[in-house]
């Protein structure tokens, strides 16, 4: 008969900090599985160990096969927060868990700073890259609290903020060793904190000092065309912002999923896209090398880490990018269809094609491409005209107009 696996939170005070309950359930287990520094609170224990570090799906499978025994996994603060009760609730029945949790370090950190933290945007850099602290900075999030590893320590977090202009705006407190004898729990400059060394087990909280958010900042959904870098032409290389936002509709992204913008020009597209989740992934393919450091000066002034600036000519690079579930064609160079068949065939299942055109010639071909692909293809007209200054009046100047083909695979 199976036992329920028993997840118990644990602080750095050791076994002195749990609860009645927690200290019965591992007496009695005998099977105690946890990483190295949490086990060694255990000397006593007699019973079969595992041994967790960077191994989940081996200790996973070691723990299925202990089912028929009292099992307790042993991790620091709150198992269900950034920690290995994710991979535990992925892979067992939710009735064969119980939850025993420990107070998590960031809020323990809140405590000692007195500070509430129900307001807080929380982040793990923990194997994750230092760039998806970007959009919190940019902003300028109130109260953030980040999860540490040893490559993104306090000292590095200091100097991305500084590289992303926020200097001035946020006071970092670096909480060490939260509930152990060694406990420190100091506030920094952003710029003193560069040259700091602190303990590996730490969270720093930034608490913003200037206003909420800076004089020039964008909206959340439909960026003001002059706020990204791109090239000047007759027409601009540029998808203007009502064209933009009905691209996104009907490309119909969700978190998770990966975005080709294919000739990206200023990269407006998959800027607007990335902003939506930080769980999309978006790839910005363009062939020209300023186009391309515009999208990099893009990318920088929005602080994203979720767009990837691809330079190469489609649909020769495309092989090398992960499959989509959504394309976005704002230029083909002259390679409409190899562009259009290279991307259909490594679309995934039910995935969609969004292709703008401004030419007759360029609907008139993508049209066929898609039907003889089989994406059941869809035309929608845009004709935009703004308001402009007409002697003491005004009158309404229009644009050229834009047809958006889209289609899904089947």
């Amino acid at each position: 008969m199976s036992q329920p696996i028993y997840v118990i939170g644990i602080g750095h005070e050791g076994s002195t900090g749990l609860s009645p309950e927690a200290r019965s359930r591992i007496a009695q287990a005998e099977v105690l599985a946890g990483g190295r520094r949490v086990l060694g609170f255990f000397p006593e224990f007699m019973g079969e160990t595992i041994h967790v570090g960077a191994n989940v799906p081996e200790v996973v499978a070691q723990l299925k096969a202990c089912r028929a025994k009292r099992t307790v996994v042993v991790a620091t603060g709150d198992p269900l927060f950034y920690g290995i009760g994710t991979a535990l609730v992925a892979a067992f029945d939710k009735d064969e868990l119980v939850f025993l949790p420990h107070v998590s370090s960031v809020q323990l950190a809140f405590a000692r700073i007195r500070e509430t933290w129900h307001d807080a945007s929380i982040i793990s850099l923990h194997g994750r890259p230092l760039e998806s602290l970007g959009p919190l900075l940019a902003g300028r999030a109130a109260k953030i609290a980040v999860l540490t590893d040893r490559h993104n320590d306090p000292a590095t977090i200091g100097r991305f903020v500084a590289r992303h202009g926020a200097a001035d705006d946020y006071t970092l407190w670096v909480a060490e060793d939260l509930g152990g004898a060694s406990e420190r729990v100091t506030q920094w400059s952003v710029e003193s904190v560069q040259g700091a060394e602190f303990s590996p087990l730490n969270v720093v909280v930034l608490l913003r000092t200037s206003q909420p958010m800076p004089a020039d900042a964008g909206p959340l959904l439909g960026i003001p065309d002059d706020r990204f870098a791109h090239r000047e032409s007759r027409r601009g290389m540029i998808t203007k912002r009502e064209v933009r936002l009905m691209a996104l509709a009907y490309l119909g992204l969700r978190p998770g999923e990966v975005l080709w913008d294919v000739g990206a020009g200023s990269g407006s597209v998959a800027i607007e896209a990335a902003r939506l989740s930080a769980q999309l992934r978006v790839y910005a393919i363009e062939q020209s090398e300023p186009d391309l450091q515009n999208i990099r000066a893009n990318i920088q002034a929005f602080g994203l880490a979720n767009v990837e600036p691809v330079l190469g000519t489609a649909p020769d690079v495309l092989g090398e990018l992960p499959a989509p579930e959504a394309v976005f064609i704002g230029g083909s160079g002259g390679r409409l269809e190899a562009i259009v068949t290279s991307a259909v065939e490594r679309l995934r299942p039910g995935g969609r094609l969004v292709l703008n055109c401004i030419t007759l010639e360029t609907l008139t071909q993508g049209w066929s491409l898609l039907t003889r692909l089989n994406l059941n293809p869809q035309c929608t007209s845009v004709q935009l005209a703004h308001s402009q200054p007409l002697a003491n009046l005004h009158a309404l100047e229009p644009a050229a107009p834009i047809f958006i083909l889209h289609g899904s695979k089947p």
